[in-house]
C-alpha cells in the first residue's frame, strides 16, 4: 500500500494559524535531509550554511532553517531528532518545530520535497509503526480513535487500547486457540506414532471458556460503540408537545425556536451535551402528523430517518391534551425496544403522573417519565435515564470492543467455535474440527492485524489524518 523505502514528510499540526507548526519527517534519509536545512544555534547566522548530516542520537536543538538550494532563510525554531528504532515509526524521525504560519509550513514542505521527501499519505506514519512491530493493529487504530475522541470516556478507552489493553486481552485467546488447533492437528499428523487419544472433557472445557470470553467481547460492543461515537437521542412526537422546549432545557440554551404555532420546526435541529464523559447528540425533529405542506412533509421524512438511526427515541406527549399523541403513536411505527415516553406539560394537569388514558394504552410504566419543561420538574430524572442508557464503564475495561471491524471478527471466531461444538457432538472427524479452529484462530489474529488483505489496511489507515 505504501512505499516503505521512501522518506516521508507531512505537516503534523492542524490547518490554520497557530503559535507553533510541526513538520514531521520519517525514513532512512531523514537525518541527512534535516542536516541540509538546519543550522545549529552556535552557527546560526543568516550567512552560515547547514552543517551536513545529523548525528544519529536523540537531540533537541535550537537554530535556523535555510533552503539549501537558494540560501533563503526560512525561520528559526527547534529540531527534534529521534533515531530509530526508538521513535514513533521505529525509523529515523525528525520534527521541525517552527512558527505556525500556513505559508511557512507549505514552504518548508516544498523545500523538503525538493530534497527527496515524499508527502505522506493519511495514516502512513502510524502504518510504519505497525509494520515495524512497535504497535499492533488494535493499538494503531486506537491512535485514530484518540485523535477523534469526542468525550472523556472515549479518550480514556482509546488510551487504554493504545497502551495495549485490548491486545493483552486478545493475545491469550489467540494462544489458546492455537493450542487447541495443534492438539487436533497432532492427532491427524501422528496418528500412527503412538500419540495418546484426545482427552475430550478438558478440550471441550477450554473451547467453552474461549467462547465465553468472545461472548463477553461481543456483548461489550454496544457499550463500546456508544463510548466512541456517542449516544444519539431523537425527540419526536406530534407538533406543539414541547420537543423544542425540551431540547433547549437539556442544552441550557435557546437552541431551537419555540412558538405556539404548530409546525415551527421544519427541519432537524441538533444539539450536544456531555454526560459521564460521553457525547450525547440530541435531535429535535419536525412534528409528526398528516401534513400536506411540501416543506413540512420533507421535515417529517427527515424526522422518521432520525428515528431509524437514533440509539434512543423519546416520544414527547402533551400531558394536558394526550389524544393527538396517542393517535399518532398508534400509527407511528416506533422501535419500541428503544423508545421511551415523556409526558410533558405536567404543570398544566392536576395529577403528578401520566394521564390514565395513556396508562390504559398499554405503555410500560417503566418507560414513562413525567416532566415539565416550563418548571423543569422531572428534568433531572430524564437526565438520569439518559445516563443509564450510556452504561459507561465504572473502571478500566480493556476488553471492550469499540470498532465494527473488531466486532465482526470476534463474531466469526465465536461462530466457528459454536460450529466446532456441533461437530464434536455429532462425532464428526478431526479434519472438520481443524477447519473451525483455524477460522477462529485467524479471526482473532485479524483483529490484531495478522493475515489481513492489503485492502483492509488501506481502509483502516485512510481514515487517519495526514501527518499521523
Amino acid at each position: 500500500m505504501y512505499r516503505m523505502e521512501d522518506t516521508i514528510g507531512a505537516v503534523a499540526t492542524p490547518a490554520g494559524v497557530g503559535g507553533i507548526g510541526i513538520v514531521r519527517v520519517s525514513g532512512e534519509g531523514a537525518l541527512a535531509i534535516a542536516g541540509r536545512i538546519f543550522l545549529p544555534h552556535r552557527a546560526a547566522s543568516l550567512e552560515g550554511t547547514p552543517g551536513g548530516p545529523l548525528a544519529p542520537q536523540r537531540q533537541f536543538l535550537f537554530g535556523r532553517f535555510k533552503n539549501p538550494a537558494t540560501g533563503e532563510f526560512l525561520d528559526e525554531g527547534i529540531l527534534l531528532v529521534m533515531p530509530g528504532p526508538h521513535s514513533y515509526t521505529a525509523e529515523d524521525v525528525v520534527e521541525f518545530h517552527v512558527h505556525g504560519s500556513p505559508a511557512l509550513l507549505e514552504k518548508l514542505m516544498e523545500v523538503l520535497v525538493g530534497l527527496g521527501v515524499r508527502p505522506a499519505e493519511p495514516g502512513e506514519f502510524t502504518y510504519r509503526a505497525f509494520s515495524h512491530g512497535r504497535l499492533d493493529l488494535t493499538q494503531a487504530e486506537a491512535v485514530e480513535a484518540l485523535i477523534s475522541a469526542q468525550g472523556e470516556a472515549a479518550r480514556r478507552q482509546a488510551l487504554r487500547q493504545l497502551t495495549g489493553g485490548l491486545a493483552a486481552h486478545l493475545e491469550p485467546l489467540e494462544e489458546s486457540l492455537k493450542s487447541l488447533y495443534l492438539k487436533i492437528e497432532a492427532r491427524l499428523e501422528f496418528s500412527e506414532d503412538g500419540i495418546p487419544p484426545l482427552d475430550l472433557p478438558p478440550f471441550q472445557a477450554e473451547v467453552r471458556r474461549v467462547q465465553g470470553e468472545l461472548q463477553k467481547l461481543l456483548e461489550s460492543y454496544a457499550q463500546g460503540k456508544v463510548i466512541r461515537e456517542g449516544l444519539a437521542v431523537a425527540l419526536v412526537g406530534p407538533p406543539n408537545v414541547g420537543k423544542s422546549s425540551l431540547l433547549n432545557a437539556l442544552l441550557g440554551i435557546q437552541r431551537a425556536i419555540v412558538t405556539p404555532l404548530a409546525g415551527t420546526t421544519r427541519d432537524v435541529v441538533e444539539g450536544e451535551i456531555r454526560l459521564k464523559g460521553v457525547r450525547v447528540r440530541l435531535f429535535d425533529t419536525a412534528g409528526i402528523r398528516d401534513a400536506r405542506n411540501e416543506v413540512e412533509v420533507e421535515g417529517i421524512r427527515r424526522s422518521r430517518q432520525v428515528i431509524e438511526e437514533a440509539d434512543a427515541v423519546f416520544w414527547v406527549i402533551d400531558a394536558s391534551d394526550p389524544e393527538p399523541s396517542l393517535k399518532e403513536l398508534k400509527v407511528g411505527s416506533l422501535p419500541l425496544e428503544r423508545t421511551w415516553f415523556l409526558f410533558n406539560k405536567m404543570d398544566l394537569v392536576a395529577v403528578a403522573d401520566p394521564p390514565a388514558v395513556l396508562r390504559r394504552s398499554g405503555l410500560e410504566a417503566g418507560k414513562c417519565l413525567a416532566l415539565s419543561c416550563k418548571t423543569q420538574a422531572g428534568l433531572s430524572q430524564l437526565v438520569g435515564k439518559i445516563e443509564n442508557l450510556l452504561q459507561t464503564p465504572v473502571g478500566a475495561q480493556d476488553g471492550l470492543l469499540t470498532s465494527l471491524r473488531h466486532q465482526q471478527e470476534a463474531r466469526k471466531a465465536f461462530q466457528a467455535l459454536a460450529a466446532l461444538e456441533g461437530l464434536i457432538r455429532a462425532h464428526e472427524p478431526y479434519e472438520l474440527w481443524t477447519e473451525e479452529l483455524k477460522e477462529a484462530t485467524l479471526a482473532v489474529g485479524r483483529i490484531r492485524g495478522r493475515n489481513l488483505p492489503a485492502q483492509a489496511f488501506e481502509d483502516i489507515f485512510s481514515k487517519f489524518c495526514i501527518g499521523k
